[in-house]
């Protein structure tokens, strides 16, 4: 064998040695680009806000009574929150059954529509006896409290295609004593109760 020859082959198993010592590290720098479309699955306001007249973020009309049920929607710290504003009959369960319409806008395929009742972010109230949101085509899905018992965390809503939507409704009882308290009145918020809706593939 030729001198060169074996002196590649010398250098090819020194190479292989020092390899073997230590960790092969290495560089590709990658670039990343952030753009920004609307979501594929939305929410929008469900046909019983319709039948109160209530306008504008108050939640009043010009005459100050209070109205049922308004959705909106508002940014805060990036996140796209829609905010539902109902109105309990106290004694009475009260029941607004197309409160929220959440629907596979864009998306080429099916979307899983799961609901997370989130205890962590929410505010509770002595006078709230029971608060459910609920799949409207199938009532067995749910998430909230009835009775003051231990809650409904998590709920899996069905699939929803492109263009189709699922509607939620929402029902709630307030205590009649919430009244003699005065906290009836129509504008005190009793309670705060946080949602999630989350979309899989």
């Amino acid at each position: 064998m030729d001198r060169r020859k074996l002196g590649l082959l010398g250098f090819a198993a020194i190479a292989l040695a020092a390899i073997s010592l230590a960790a092969l590290q290495f560089t590709n720098l990658t670039t990343w680009y952030v753009n920004a479309t609307l979501p594929p699955a939305m929410k929008y306001a469900g046909t019983d806000t319709g039948i109160t007249g209530r306008t504008g973020d108050s939640g009043y009309n010009t005459y100050g009574y209070n109205k049922y049920i308004y959705v909106s929607s508002y940014p805060s710290n990036g996140y796209n929150i829609t905010k539902i504003s109902i109105v309990g009959f106290t004694g009475d369960v009260t029941n607004y059954t197309n409160a929220l319409k959440v629907c596979n806008r864009y998306y080429n395929g099916p979307l899983t529509v799961s609901i997370k009742y989130n205890t962590a972010r929410s505010l509770d109230s002595q006078y709230v006896r029971q608060f459910v949101v609920y799949s409207y085509n199938n009532t067995q899905q749910w998430v909230g409290f009835i009775d003051r018992d231990a809650p409904t965390t998590s709920a899996t809503l069905g699939s929803i295609s492109r263009g189709q939507c699922i509607i939620l409704g929402v029902y709630v009882l307030v205590d009649p004593s919430a009244y003699s308290a005065g906290v009836a009145d129509g504008k005190t918020v009793l309670a705060t109760y946080e949602v999630d809706i989350m979309f899989s593939t």
